[in-house]
């Protein structure tokens, strides 16, 4: 269950300002690219699973993002203390990583709704697309997130 790496990710040595670095990094990621592709977006980026999205919105999401991350973690390293995991280069990886594979998840739950002929995952946010569409790259962030914290720690 994937929605289980929210809480491993927390858990970790200085788990709170990482998991405070890698959502917000997809939420501002995912604004990013949802206004610049809107404005100058020109190439779709998969047309037959989620016609709006671009090439370009997704370039704007993974530059911003990870310098979205990297403002973030500087602000928590005054809150971590001494001995703390969280570092400029380790915080910059992780928003990297997440800007560029969790918009995946938002495609995958496209992908769903194509197969099964659904235009919204539920009625719980109208005009949202439903309660999956608002989470669906926050888990990949969780996840991707958890692995690459292990990894650089």
């Amino acid at each position: 269950w994937v929605g289980s790496y929210f809480i491993s990710l927390r858990q970790m040595p200085d788990g709170v300002w990482w998991f405070m670095t890698a959502l917000p990094a997809v939420w501002l990621a995912d604004s990013a690219a949802y206004s610049f592709g809107k404005r100058f977006g020109r190439h779709r980026l998969a047309p037959r699973l989620s016609p709006k999205k671009t090439w370009e919105g997704y370039l704007a999401g993974v530059i911003i993002g990870p310098l979205l991350a990297l403002g973030m973690l500087r602000l928590w390293q005054f809150g971590a203390g001494p001995g703390s995991t969280l570092t400029l280069t380790r915080g910059l990886i992780v928003g990297v990583v997440v800007a560029i594979l969790a918009p995946m998840g938002d495609l995958g739950i496209s992908m769903l709704k194509r197969q099964f002929g659904v235009k919204d995952t539920g009625t719980l946010l109208p005009g949202h697309g439903g309660a999956l569409d608002r989470i669906d790259s926050w888990v990949w962030a969780a996840v991707l997130g958890y692995f690459v914290v292990t990894w650089l720690t």
